[in-house]
């Protein structure tokens, strides 16, 4: 039996889930898929420049996966950039954290419950502060596992998104079971829709 998957721990989720070239016919060209695991190793590693090891770190995760990870999102974007085709950011195995630190000369914010900082990863400051969020970070024992769908229990709150939104006019709908949102496209300006929670 394969080992059951690790969730990422995620500093914050993507204000943007979707990004589409200024292209005519982009329905015929198939959507790119990022997980939120891979938008945030692209956004430690290449956006901030934390190096590889601290940026696993903050992810919780070993320096292996972080690269193939990493890899992963790069193959994509770049795959994106050069055919033109959509990017959509989708869900995926991911925690965020209630306790987070953020630098208060950098502005940036990260987590990771096993450890204390004193130094910003990013700027190396001194000026920390602790934030404190909403969501809860789910304990580490076997019992969490017993939460998961796949064992009977009633889920942990991730799977597809509620509603299917257009990022060009606006317009909404609810998901329909089995279908991905960008397959509809939007009644009003026939663009292919994105996910929305």
């Amino acid at each position: 039996m394969p080992r059951p998957r690790v969730f990422r721990k995620i500093s914050k989720e993507p204000e943007i889930r979707c990004f589409k070239p200024e292209k005519e016919n982009l329905e015929l060209l198939e959507p790119i898929e990022i997980t939120i695991d891979e938008f945030e190793a692209i956004r430690l590693r290449d956006y901030h420049d934390i190096q590889q090891k601290k940026s696993a770190e903050i992810m919780g995760i070993s320096q292996p996966t972080f690269h193939r990870i990493l890899t992963s999102a790069r193959k994509k974007i770049s795959k994106a950039l050069i055919e033109g085709n959509t990017i959509i950011i989708i869900g995926g195995d991911y925690i965020t954290d209630k306790k987070a630190y953020k630098c208060n000369v950098c502005g940036f914010e990260w987590s990771n419950p096993k450890k204390e900082y004193e130094k910003c990863p990013e700027c190396e400051s001194e000026d920390i502060g602790l934030v404190i969020g909403d969501e809860e970070l789910p304990p580490e024992t076997e019992s969490s596992l017993l939460e998961r769908r796949s064992y009977g229990g009633t889920g942990m709150g991730f799977g597809p998104p509620k509603l299917c939104k257009c990022p060009n006019c606006g317009y909404t709908s609810p998901k329909k079971r089995a279908i991905p949102c960008k397959n509809t496209l939007c009644p009003e300006c026939g663009t292919p829709l994105c996910g929305e929670n």
